[in-house]
């Protein structure tokens, strides 16, 4: 019988803000397909979706939470922390953390872990234990928009910057087949036939953006930035990826991370993405 035991599947989460909104469609699928995780691995997004899942958050509850997400919960004026060294100092975010999670790694139901950076030895940190508000907090931290977290004589930022879809992390959580979830952005700005390039940082653009949740990305030093984090993310997105036994990429690749408001679309593509690989993941499953 123990021959006949499907290979326990392991997910990798990967990072790309609003884009990362797709692996949610990505659980409803392999749940409708009755492919269930053994363990679930996430950086930056992929590991706010991944923990709530393994936390035991239903996944339709998990979409309404994505649906009705005003980005200004966690942004705004009070938020604002410039004099210190990025935009927004990251408590709504804890808060916001707070509200769906458990305080401990031990408290979730499933196998979770995710990934941050600390910059003071350059290397990965990977967290399974402890602390889990902190430590998805600390994945989530994109330079520049959010503090860092000090933590354990570490300054941790987004787990992006050295693995951004955690595919090592997934198989040492016990996962057998591993199934990689790309979200990476395309790495691409777009000029409008005409305009010359402007790298000003409009202050009105980006409270517009906040206002809607879409972002239409242009020339400014934001947008340029974004853009280049894009690149550098999915170049160390492809390295991860040749390791993991099954890559789901929804379509969404061409949305910025602020396209919060697009959130139905990113889950619909994950949804779609993640039904066309069922087939294949139980093909590696199988014994």
């Amino acid at each position: 019988m123990t021959l006949l035991r499907q290979k326990r599947i392991g997910l990798a989460l990967g990072s790309g803000a609003a884009r990362g909104i797709a692996h949610i469609g990505v659980l409803k699928a392999l749940e409708a397909e009755g492919l269930l995780p053994y363990s679930i691995a996430g950086t930056s997004m992929g590991a706010i979706v991944g923990a709530m899942y393994a936390a035991g958050i239903p996944v339709t509850e998990i979409e309404q939470i994505a649906l009705t997400f005003d980005i200004k919960t966690i942004t705004g004026v009070g938020e604002m922390a410039l004099a210190k060294g990025a935009v927004f100092s990251g408590e709504k975010v804890q808060a916001f953390l707070r509200q769906y999670l458990p305080a401990t790694f031990e408290e979730l139901l499933l196998p979770f872990g995710c990934v941050a950076t600390d910059l003071t030895r350059n290397r990965p940190v990977r967290f399974t234990s402890g602390d889990l508000i902190g430590a998805v907090r600390a994945s989530v931290s994109v330079p520049l928009a959010f503090l860092p977290v000090v933590m354990d004589d570490a300054v941790l930022v987004d787990g992006y910057v050295c693995e951004p879809v955690p595919v090592s992390l997934a198989r040492h959580l016990g996962g057998e087949t591993i199934v990689a979830v790309d979200v990476s952005g395309d790495g691409t700005i777009r000029l409008p036939e005409g305009e010359p390039p402007n790298p000003a940082v409009r202050v009105k653009e980006l409270r517009e953006t906040l206002r809607t949740g879409t972002a239409q990305r242009g020339t400014s030093a934001f947008d340029v930035l974004g853009a280049v984090s894009e690149a550098f993310e999915g170049r160390l997105a492809e390295q991860a990826l040749r390791d993991a036994d099954v890559v789901i990429s929804p379509a969404i690749h061409h949305l910025t991370g602020m396209d919060y408001g697009l959130a139905a679309l990113a889950i619909q593509e994950g949804e779609s993405a993640g039904l066309a690989a069922a087939g294949a993941i139980r093909r590696k499953a199988r014994r």
